[in-house]
């Protein structure tokens, strides 16, 4: 993932998809800017979009845009909306820095009407206002996946506009002093996550993507559409851990009724939140995925100790809902710098 990629990715984390301290520094979240132009080119990929457009200015601008996995998680579908060759006008953050960057909110198209990248808030004044386009019709054939789903093995997908469901981690842990000397040494500009696939757990469990449940012999694989995370649940006594830590660790679940509990150790020392936190090869974690009657909503609790960095256990939690038209699609990440 790339210092922009970062941004775009957890600068998603708000109800106003758009406001998130990770970006301090990068971009100025307070400020909105213009850039009128022609589109040079787009590129719909993950962790996020980019248009690129010769500014009237006489400068290429880079307008960074949200995911498309993002996109198609809130009910967009950029399409053909935004083409090579168009004359649009892009609001959004500018840089802090003197480059040709914006944030990328909204775009009001040479029709008239405005792309929101998910929002649905508009931005252009009265008479262009209000007039969004893109949403992904009403209508998609979901018989199959209300068919094939069975208790928790379903898609789970987040609620962008409810801080209770994302973001999870928000900062304000019980830190040691440890702890606090290895945050200090946070760069946002130059650090391991700033490359495609190197979340770890827990903070893999931040995703706004969707997830799902998959039978895998007696186990579980959880699929996760960031980066194309996979993790395996195993859910027998005779699963034996590997001698080294991984990215993710070694899983253990049961079941508590309907509740599944999953327990996790061996996981390498990395960071633990996007804004620096750490955790050391001693974090164990313990989650509790805890669907409702209908299985409509699953409530997320995760428990994390790390004696090194956290002078005492900590719970997130965050909440995740069926929504049978989704699904989980390779996620096909590109790194731009």
């Amino acid at each position: 993932m790339t210092r922009s990629s970062l941004i775009i990715l957890v600068g998603l984390a708000c109800g106003s998809a758009w406001s998130h301290h990770s970006s301090v520094g990068i971009f100025d979240t307070d400020r909105t800017i213009e850039v009128t132009g022609t589109v040079e080119s787009v590129s719909w990929r993950n962790p996020h979009g980019q248009i690129v457009l010769a500014g009237d200015d006489g400068r290429e601008w880079h307008a960074e845009t949200s995911a498309v996995s993002m996109m198609r998680n809130r009910g967009i579908s950029p399409g053909d909306v935004i083409a090579a060759g168009d004359r649009v006008t892009i609001a959004g953050s500018p840089p802090v820095r003197d480059v040709a960057e914006i944030l990328a909110r909204n775009v009001l198209l040479p029709s008239g009407y405005e792309f929101d990248f998910g929002s649905g808030n508009p931005w252009f004044e009265a008479g262009r206002n209000g007039n969004l386009v893109g949403r992904v019709s009403e209508g998609a054939d979901v018989s199959q996946a209300i068919a094939s789903a069975d208790g928790i093995f379903r898609v789970w997908s987040t609620v962008m506009s409810d801080p209770d469901s994302f973001p999870m981690f928000r900062g304000g842990y019980p830190m040691t002093t440890a702890g606090e000397a290895a945050l200090a040494t946070w760069d946002p500009l130059d650090n391991d996550l700033l490359r495609c696939g190197t979340k770890a757990m827990p903070l893999i469990m931040i995703t706004p993507f969707p997830i799902d449940f998959v039978r895998q012999g007696d186990d579980i694989l959880m699929r996760i559409e960031e980066f194309d995370a996979r993790r395996i649940i195993h859910m027998t006594d005779d699963a034996v851990p590997p001698e080294e830590h991984t990215q993710f660790g070694f899983s253990r679940g049961r079941w508590e009724g309907t509740t599944l509990v999953v327990e996790t150790d061996r996981i390498h020392a990395h960071y633990m939140d996007m804004d620096g936190a750490q955790q050391s090869d001693q974090i164990t974690l313990v989650e509790h995925f805890i669907p409702n009657e209908d299985y409509s909503r699953l409530d997320y609790r995760i428990t994390i100790t790390d004696p090194v960095y956290y002078s005492e256990p900590f719970e997130l939690t965050r909440y995740f809902i069926w929504r049978p038209e989704m699904r989980v699609h390779p996620f096909e990440c590109l790194e731009r710098y």
